[in-house]
């Protein structure tokens, strides 16, 4: 076991992991993860530190909170903020260190306060050297947006941090702390001669998933907001045949949520039924399960044509795959799917039929027309929009050229681990200030240990030989 473990809720496992490679160019032993149950108490023993990365999805997260305890009550608690006050007030005796700022200066003292924190509780000390590199990595983990939860923060962390308070008070340990949560509820009765002193608590379940929200939200996020009590309701809607509890279904077996293991087969029983409805959800998530994992049975045809079918139906995230599978002689028809993707006001779709404005055969090819759609996907977060429209203002290209334009959108998506823009922003940077060439160096460095960036990692090493530098992948 290593030192440090990083803990973050379900779907949000890539901040943990990115915070741990930064702690580890630092030097300390780490590893990372989202907890799952039987993981707990095992990991609470044998860790030197628990670093706790609090979001909404963490705070409704039942095993990151157990975590959280357990590491509470054995002192080896640090919580890391990405939101002012987002974790619950009653782990705010331990250090806390918020690194929601956006600004560099700022987030390097709060770095090295949580720096700080670490060499009192790991045996291994930061290496001051290597602080540049780490804080690169720690930046584009932790300050990529995140997409929150419906439902309200400020109650669900007083839920939670009654529970807490009440666990503490009294003196539940940690096999009754893994009992509590396993129970889907934290419900604790005070002794009567401690009545005046808390009264029981519950925690409720979260916010019930609705059809617009799997309109709307990437299909792991989805996942990662099953909790236990919700995966009981699923279940039971399921098989009372409700269709919007079978597309849920057929997520969580296939994402492995809570309360449901990772299963191709039981995935496509629960679409089956639930696309044999018309169900556009199910007949969408048929096709994200046959991309997902092509030996659940469902061949190339049946899976297209339930995509084409809920296209038909006219759900967003269907318009734009759909139009993506179209052949060069289908571009006009493509071209009227993101535009109805567009005007739902989808951020990937306003994206898409920008892109077919500027580049389509059957479009305008127009770079002016595609300006006003990638700038409203831009604002809304979609990186693929903000690195485009970030190029368009570089060149001069549809807009008048604007180099600091550029460089903000570029920095937006850079922080989406966006590899072109990472890459492109490290182009502006390498011929300004020495503070601008140390950070270009870092991002070139970061792009040329991306094995899987076949393109722009050797370019990136190019880039690193000219500046007479290298990078160290070790």
């Amino acid at each position: 076991m290593a030192d440090v473990y990083i803990a973050a809720a379900p779907g949000e496992e890539d901040k943990a992991r990115g915070l741990a490679e930064a702690l580890q160019t630092l030097g300390f032993a780490v590893t990372s993860g989202a907890p799952k149950e039987s993981e707990v108490a095992p990991i609470a023993d044998a860790a030197k530190c628990i670093v706790l990365i609090w979001t909404r999805a963490a705070n409704a997260s039942p095993w990151v909170m157990a975590m959280a305890m357990l590491a509470f009550d054995r002192k080896k608690l640090i919580s890391i903020e990405t939101a002012s006050a987002i974790s619950p007030a009653a782990f705010h005796a331990s250090p806390r260190i918020d690194l929601a700022t956006r600004d560099r200066s700022g987030f390097k003292t709060k770095f090295q306060a949580l720096v700080l924190e670490l060499d009192k509780l790991s045996p291994t000390k930061g290496d001051p050297k290597a602080l540049p590199d780490a804080l690169v990595k720690a930046r584009a983990a932790l300050l990529k947006p995140i997409v929150q939860p419906k439902g309200s923060l400020t109650r669900k962390i007083g839920l939670f941090a009654a529970a807490v308070t009440t666990l503490f008070v009294v003196g539940f340990g940690t096999g009754r702390v893994i009992q509590a949560v396993r129970a889907g509820e934290i419900s604790f009765a005070m002794p009567r001669a401690e009545a005046s002193v808390a009264a029981p608590v519950v925690a409720r379940a979260a916010p019930a998933i609705t059809l617009a929200d799997l309109e709307r939200q990437p299909w792991r996020e989805i996942v990662a907001r099953i909790d236990a009590p919700m995966s009981e309701s699923i279940k039971a809607g399921a098989e009372r045949g409700d269709a919007l509890q079978q597309t849920l279904a057929c997520l969580a077996h296939m994402g492995g949520g809570e309360g449901f293991l990772p299963s191709p087969a039981s995935a496509r029983e629960y679409c089956d039924a639930a696309a044999e409805q018309n169900n556009a959800a199910a007949l969408y998530v048929s096709w994200l399960l046959h991309r997902e994992a092509p030996h659940a049975g469902l061949t190339e045809a049946e899976a297209r044509a339930r995509l084409e079918h809920a296209a038909q139906l006219e759900w967003t995230p269907a318009l734009i795959d759909y139009a993506q599978l179209l052949s060069p002689a289908q571009q006009a028809e493509a071209g009227r799917l993101f535009l109805r993707a567009a005007e739902k006001n989808d951020p990937r779709g306003q994206f898409q039929y920008a892109r077919w404005l500027r580049d389509s055969p059957a479009g305008p090819r127009d770079p002016r027309a595609a300006i006003p759609y990638l700038d409203r996907a831009a604002q809304a977060g979609q990186p693929d929009a903000a690195h485009m429209l970030a190029t368009l203002y570089r060149d001069g290209i549809g807009v008048e050229r604007d180099m600091s334009r550029a460089q903000t959108l570029y920095e937006q998506a850079a922080r989406a681990r966006h590899t072109p823009a990472m890459f492109n922003l490290a182009d502006l940077l390498r011929t300004g200030t020495e503070q601008d060439r140390a950070r270009a160096i870092a991002l070139y460095r970061e792009l040329a240990c991306m094995p899987d960036e076949r393109q722009i990692q050797p370019m990136a090493a190019a880039r690193l030989r000219a500046l007479q530098s290298n990078a160290d992948c070790s």
